[in-house]
């Protein structure tokens, strides 16, 4: 793709897949529309094309640590090579890179913060000094580096606060799904009665995401109600989460309970969500859990199911103020069978919940309610450069 003399020109780079919906959806195309040029670099096998007028520059995944970082590099110097207007970044490992490249290029870089690393890299321990340390010495590398960057979108008001009070330039975009890939049509009867009785999972399986909870969810669940079905899409957050979860399910107590759908691109987890009257989140509380906005809540509100969620902060938010679903204690496995089978022998009331979050979604929790304030603040910006 050519380059527009006369168009400001944006450069993304970022270790997550070509494909991924939050770059490429909520990020790439509102710009595109807007009238930027477009040149992502991201982790693909297809090499460099063009996706309907967004120049994608394909890397190759990495096969070891040595090679991640080898990636990386070879990442942020392809980005230097496009001299780009603005420059945006999605890792926090690109950090000191993205910092000389603002000192190279004297061009502004946007550090994007989707999730609380100083807080999720406590996980890699369990003994509550060496945590403490990896906050204190990760939370200050990200402060230092993310002062040098100055610009940020972050997904989190928390974050916003800790950023700004750092002096940050900092823009607020959510996790909300975009209407583009989610079309919130209200439900029709025949729909709704082929979806009775079948609940939904989309989100990463592992441990401290609720995969082997869900386990017991499904055993409870069907020992009162076999007739209720299960969908859940086949994508682990690691190799370990992935063999802890089918060596619990290779248990006599346990096989054959879920159905097992393959991840499929976000223009096709709409029809996923559509299977199911509900849909569950399961974070744990423990690390980042604790306090993240699944993105799966937005995904269930559009396709009007009800959710049935662990009792966190953010599900105070949007779903019980909303009155879209339930909240249960994120490792109860009986209470949420309990609160499953209640919204399935009550299809009625799963269907208002539904409502009500399909109405939320489209008032007020999708991407483009988001989208003026991105955007503005990419103006502001290709103003300083």
């Amino acid at each position: 793709m050519t380059k527009h003399k006369h168009k400001p020109s944006v450069c993304i780079f970022t270790i997550h897949p070509a494909k991924d919906r939050r770059i490429l959806n909520r990020q790439c195309r509102p710009l595109q529309k807007h009238g930027w040029d477009i040149t992502m670099i991201a982790i693909s096998e297809e090499g460099t094309y063009d996706d309907d007028g967004i120049q994608v520059i394909g890397i190759k995944k990495w096969k070891s640590k040595w090679q991640r970082v080898k990636t990386i590099f070879s990442i942020t110097y392809k980005a230097y090579k496009q001299k780009a207007d603005i420059y945006h970044f999605h890792d926090p490992d690109f950090l000191p890179l993205a910092a000389l490249l603002k000192l190279l290029t004297f061009k502004p870089v946007v550090y994007d913060v989707h999730e609380f690393y100083r807080i999720k890299w406590q996980l890699k321990s369990d003994n509550p000094l060496i945590k403490k340390l990896i906050k204190f010495f990760a939370g200050t590398v990200e402060d230092i580096f993310a002062m040098l960057v100055h610009n940020l979108s972050v997904v989190y008001d928390k974050s916003a606060k800790h950023f700004r009070r750092l002096r940050c330039n900092v823009v607020v975009t959510p996790n909300y799904a975009t209407q583009r890939d989610f079309v919130a049509e209200k439900v029709t009867d025949e729909d709704w009665n082929s979806r009775k009785n079948k609940v939904v999972f989309i989100g990463t399986l592992a441990a401290v995401r609720g995969s082997l909870v869900l386990l017991d969810i499904v055993r409870e669940t069907k020992a009162l109600r076999p007739d209720i079905e299960f969908t859940v899409t086949q994508r682990f957050l690691s190799v370990a989460d992935e063999q802890e979860m089918m060596t619990k399910m290779r248990q006599p107590r346990y096989r054959d309970l879920i159905h097992f759908v393959p991840s499929v691109p976000s223009d096709q987890l709409a029809a996923v969500v559509r299977r199911g009257i509900i849909g569950l989140s399961l974070l744990q509380d423990v690390g980042q859990y604790q306090v993240a906005i699944p993105t799966k809540f937005f995904e269930y509100m559009s396709q009007s199911l009800a959710i049935v969620a662990s009792d966190l902060p953010w599900g105070h938010v949007y779903i019980k103020q909303t009155g879209c679903g339930v909240l249960v204690p994120p490792t109860d496995a009986k209470a949420y069978a309990d609160a499953i089978i209640k919204l399935c022998e009550n299809p009625e009331l799963a269907h208002q919940m539904g409502e009500r979050g399909r109405l939320a979604f489209i008032e007020k929790f999708n991407w483009e309610a988001c989208e003026p304030a991105f955007i503005n603040f990419y103006r502001a910006l290709g103003k300083r450069k």
